[in-house]
């Protein structure tokens, strides 16, 4: 037997090797329920979708995951990275999108939402709970843009249309029909993480308590999970490492069930009800409301206005990354600079040709009134 008759043999056990691997992965999920998790189980790429407010801690809660400790920096955009594991023959890659920038750059999420990855697309958002004026605009406008990805792709592809309604009737089947026709679940998982706990512990009671109804509403409305966090308590790497585990290569998701608004609440998706959840504070203010989600959502803008404004403002304040040293790569920024002069050449042909043509316009005026 020749080398190459080696190799093609050692292929085959490999294979061998994974397909067993795989099947003892489904047994040990076992029951019809546990369906989506062993389908997760099987992945060997997945994509984790970490967005959330400006300095809300999505950077530190990443490198939680990846026990990385480095000197944190403003996002900006889209940044990525991934990380790998290896089980068996099969090495697993959980690639990291994290979206800096707030609200305003939604739209880069098209970039790890495509027809390919949305199968394996999770979504982490990071809610600042001492920036209260920026925390529904950051989670619904997140939401919209991502439901709106994943419309325009099914449109594209009813098989996958019948793929991820599947997938979402199992992370919902412990919501009853009736509940579940108040909800608008995120088309793909969701985590809601809401950040800062070692400052929230400090409010008055009464805002706490206020604050965790409006996020155990949005946790049932999205269909979501909900986790307390914080970058400067020990207590919490464990549970983000644990959360983002079950997504990127399907561990077993962390157990628990806290709702005590003095402590740091944990609820998986579908624990929940809302009758456990209660009114929104005010709720008589607003008998108009045309849903339950605008409902809730007047509640907490009478309590906590949105200054979208403000955001704007701003976000056109911050410093150009293309000034940045941090960002300097020498043969982009030599194109930049002549695209740039181009530009400046044009606009400055356009407004020459534009003169001329006025002055001539003005000549033929002048020789008509003659």
């Amino acid at each position: 037997m020749n080398i190459w008759d080696l190799a093609k043999q050692k292929l085959v056990e490999n294979k061998q090797k994974a397909a067993e691997l795989e099947q003892k992965l489904d047994d040990e999920n076992g029951s019809t329920t546990d369906n989506y998790l062993a389908e997760v189980r099987r992945r060997h790429e997945s994509h984790i979708i970490i967005a959330g407010n400006r300095k809300s801690g999505k950077s530190s809660f990443m490198l939680n995951f990846l026990e990385r400790k480095e000197d944190l920096k403003d996002s900006v955009g889209l940044e990525f990275t991934y990380a790998r594991r290896t089980r068996g023959n099969v090495k697993d890659v959980a690639n990291l999108w994290e979206l800096g920038g707030g609200s305003s750059v939604t739209q880069l999420l098209s970039v790890p939402i495509t027809n390919k990855n949305v199968e394996t697309c999770s979504l982490i958002v990071l809610l600042d709970m001492t920036n209260l004026d920026e925390m529904w605009i950051a989670i619904e406008k997140t939401v919209d843009t991502i439901r709106r990805l994943v419309e325009n792709i099914e449109r594209q592809d009813l098989n996958l249309q019948t793929r991820l309604a599947d997938k979402m009737r199992i992370r919902l089947q412990k919501y009853d029909s009736g509940s579940l026709r108040m909800c608008e679940p995120c088309p793909i998982p969701i985590t809601i993480v809401a950040s800062k706990y070692d400052e929230f512990q400090n409010f008055e009671s009464e805002k706490r308590r206020h604050l965790c109804q409006f996020l155990r509403f949005l946790t049932y409305y999205y269909g979501a999970n909900l986790m307390m966090y914080s970058s400067k308590m020990e207590q919490f790497p464990k549970l983000v490492k644990n959360m983002i585990s079950h997504f990127a290569f399907g561990t077993v998701c962390p157990q628990g069930y806290i709702t005590d608004h003095n402590k740091p609440m944990f609820i998986r998706c579908g624990f929940d009800n809302l009758e456990s959840i209660g009114m929104p504070p005010g709720s008589d203010n607003f008998i108009g409301a045309s849903s339950p989600f605008n409902l809730w959502r007047e509640s907490f803008i009478s309590i906590w206005p949105q200054q979208t404004g403000n955001i704007d403002a701003e976000d056109s304040k911050r410093p150009d990354p293309m000034t940045d040293s941090t960002f300097k790569e020498p043969s982009i920024d030599n194109l930049v600079e002549i695209k740039r002069k181009e530009l400046e050449n044009h606009i400055r042909s356009k407004r020459d040709r534009e003169a001329a043509e006025a002055r001539a316009a003005e000549r033929i005026a002048k020789i008509n009134v003659r």
